[in-house]
């Protein structure tokens, strides 16, 4: 992709394509017609409920069937790294199913001014990820931790903080939370705070000081700074593109 922006538009497919890889993360949801995937030499096909979630840096080619019609998504690979550890293929449920028709009767109204697609976009992933993820078995200490960052993000977090509740050393917390959940509290922590910083400029509502005041940044050029090196461009720029 161009930029660091989701993208949700409607595709239909020639017969076969060259294998080939992308930066971002790729959704690929069923309307008509079936598409069959190899996707690093694992084969499945789009059709009939069934989808495909293609990670970032993944090989992949497909053959379509001649008429054919699908809903795909073109996902920053920083705005849902959760994407990477979900199933090549998976079975979507009758709600999933409900939401991609959604999803189309949207796309089909074309208004390209809203930003509406982006924010049911961020909703997709996160049903995806409820539906789909494994459940994460985390030690009592590392739960205490991961916890109190789930529902204090918002505010200054410090290191003595977490260890204090965890009743860990730093180097125990950083090691056990790295292992358990993927990344350092820190890492997380940084995540969680970019996550959520994204859905609140999509709403457009709020002021980039608000912003970073809401998800824990006390200053605005320490937010800018974080929000660019995570998704490529700084707040004012996705801000200008959603007016």
């Amino acid at each position: 992709m161009s930029d660091a922006r989701p993208s949700l538009e409607l595709k239909s497919y020639s017969d076969h394509g060259q294998r080939h890889a992308h930066d971002h993360h790729q959704l690929v949801l069923p309307l008509v017609g079936t598409l069959s995937l190899s996707v690093d030499s694992k084969a499945g096909e789009v059709s009939g409920g069934k989808a495909a979630i293609i990670a970032a840096g993944h090989d992949h080619d497909f053959t379509a069937t001649n008429a054919n019609r699908f809903v795909v998504a073109d996902i920053p690979a920083a705005l849902a790294p959760m994407l990477e550890k979900l199933p090549c293929f998976v079975q979507l449920d009758a709600g999933l199913e409900h939401y991609v028709q959604f999803l189309h009767s949207q796309l089909q109204q074309g208004d390209e001014s809203s930003q509406t697609p982006h924010q049911m976009l961020l909703l997709l992933i996160q049903l995806l990820q409820e539906r789909f993820g494994d459940k994460l078995r985390l030690d009592r200490r590392v739960e205490t931790a991961k916890r109190f960052i789930d529902e204090n993000y918002h505010q200054k977090i410090t290191v003595s903080q977490l260890t204090s509740i965890s009743h860990l050393s730093s180097r125990q917390l950083n090691e056990l939370f790295r292992e358990q959940v993927g990344l350092t509290p820190h890492h997380y922590l940084t995540e969680l705070r970019m996550q959520a910083s994204w859905q609140l400029l999509e709403r457009g509502d709020l002021s980039i000081q608000s912003i970073a005041d809401a998800v824990g940044y006390s200053s605005l050029s320490a937010f800018s700074d974080r929000f660019a090196q995570h998704f490529g461009h700084s707040p004012s720029y996705f801000r200008r593109l959603s007016k």
